[in-house]
Order: C-alpha cells, then sequence, then structure tokens
C-alpha cells in the first residue's frame, strides 16, 4: 500500500525520550498514514512501548515532535480517536464480569444510550468470532479468547487509530496468524490504521504493510519481508537470535 494519496495518521519528528536519565529512544522520524498497518519491531528494552506511550501522551517527548492526526496525541486521545489494547488485561480470577460486559467497559466515555452501546459491542463481538462468548465469564477464557474480547472492547468504541502492545501474548502459533488475519480483515472494512510492538517476526510480515524497527533509535521503517534480512535483524538483535526467526516460512 502507497501514503501517496492519503493523510497522515501519525507523524513523528526528531523524537528523542529520556526516562530517569536513560535514553530510550533517540531521534525517531516516521509518518503512518491512515489504514496502514504497521508493525513494531525490535528487543526487548528496546523502547517499542515507549514508543505507543508516547503515541498515547502517556509519555512526554523529551525533544521532538509527535502529533496524531494533526493533534497533539493527548487531545486525539481526548477525543476517542485512539484506541490501545495493552499487553495484558485480565481481571481477577473470582471477578464476574462476562466477556460482553468487558466489550462493554470500552464505551464508558461514549454518552449513546445503553441499547446502541449493546448494539455495538455485540456487533464487534460477533467481527472477531467470540459472540457466542457473551455471557461466559471473561476470567475463565482461554489466552486467545481473551485477546479477542479485549479487542473487541477497542474496536467498539470506533477508534480512527488502533495501538496494540503484544498482542498476541500467550497464543499459539495458529492462533497468531488468524489474530493478524482479523486485524487485517478489521482495516480493510473500517479503514482503521494500526500500529503493532510483536515479537512475532516470522508472522507478522505477510499481514502488515509496514514494518519499524526500533531498538532505541530507528533502524528500518518499509516493505515488511525486509525484516527477515539478515543485515537488517543483525542490526535489531545480534547475530545470535537470526535463526529463531525462520522457523515458519
Amino acid at each position: 500500500m502507497t501514503g501517496k494519496f492519503r493523510r497522515v495518521a501519525v507523524s513523528v519528528e526528531h523524537l528523542f525520550v529520556e526516562i530517569e536519565g536513560r535514553l530510550v529512544l533517540e531521534d525517531i522520524n516516521l509518518k503512518v498514514y491512515e489504514g496502514e498497518i504497521v508493525a513494531v519491531v525490535g528487543p526487548n528494552g528496546g523502547g517499542k512501548t515507549t514508543f505507543l506511550k508516547t503515541l498515547l501522551g502517556l509519555i512526554k517527548p523529551t525533544r521532538g515532535k509527535v502529533e496524531v492526526f494533526s493533534l497533539p496525541p493527548e487531545e486525539a486521545v481526548k477525543r476517542h480517536l485512539v484506541g490501545y489494547l495493552p499487553q495484558r488485561l485480565n481481571f481477577q480470577r473470582n471477578s464476574c464480569l462476562s466477556a460482553l460486559d468487558v466489550v462493554l467497559l470500552g464505551m464508558w466515555f461514549l454518552k449513546l444510550p445503553k441499547e446502541e452501546k449493546v448494539r455495538r459491542a455485540l456487533r464487534a463481538m460477533e467481527v472477531l468470532g467470540v459472540a457466542h462468548l457473551r455471557d461466559r465469564r471473561f476470567s475463565d477464557l482461554s489466552g486467545g479468547q481473551r485477546q479477542r474480547v479485549n479487542l473487541a472492547r477497542v474496536v467498539a468504541a470506533e477508534p480512527k487509530l488502533l495501538l496494540l502492545d503484544e498482542p498476541t501474548t500467550g497464543i499459539d502459533f495458529g492462533g497468531q496468524q488468524t489474530f493478524y488475519e482479523t486485524i487485517r480483515k478489521l482495516r480493510d472494512e473500517k479503514g482503521f490504521t494500526v500500529i503493532m510492538v510483536t515479537h512475532d517476526v516470522g508472522v507478522v510480515w505477510k499481514f502488515v504493510d509496514k514494518a519499524v524497527c526500533i531498538n532505541r533509535r530507528l533502524y528500518y521503517h518499509g516493505e515488511p519481508q525486509a525484516i527477515l534480512r539478515p543485515e537488517i535483524l543483525e542490526k535489531i538483535y545480534g547475530a545470535e537470535v537470526i535463526p529463531l526467526f525462520h522457523k515458519h516460512h
């Protein structure tokens, strides 16, 4: 896909982030266009989650500029343009919340009649293949089912940008592929822009439009299949881990 004739959804210019005296992100520059699915990859501690939190306005840049739909990130969040799925959002094992309850929680801020919220929730659950779980206790669901319900919670509020942090954690290889196929289907049907942090380098490249490789600095931003090149992987992860990414293709 090309962003030539589309609006910029996320613009990052010379972004530096320092936390407790440590430089976490250094001179990051990139643009994400509306409707793109972008995978952010890199090693643990490389700044990927910090990058997402900066787009959410939760972390302020030390230097540089970040805009989401031409707005400061905190303003874009305030206007409900951004939906966020953290690595894990589980409830206590003794929680009585149903899957439908969890999805409805994602719309608490919307001034809509309850009937409309339920309609949106069920529609999102249907799209994500979990409508049949509506009355099941969320805490009793499998990891993959919980993550789909969590995604339905984000989608039901109808944001324009989805930020997903390790969305397939705890999901097996086949489930990972299914999850990414669902993300692409959502983008095609709803027009979402998606930025997701992931470790699934050997899987995700087939389902995204662009890859962003971050290890404090931006090492690559472009066609996703390029992240499988040994020279790119070596820069990001180190030579010793390269074979790990060639198991499934």
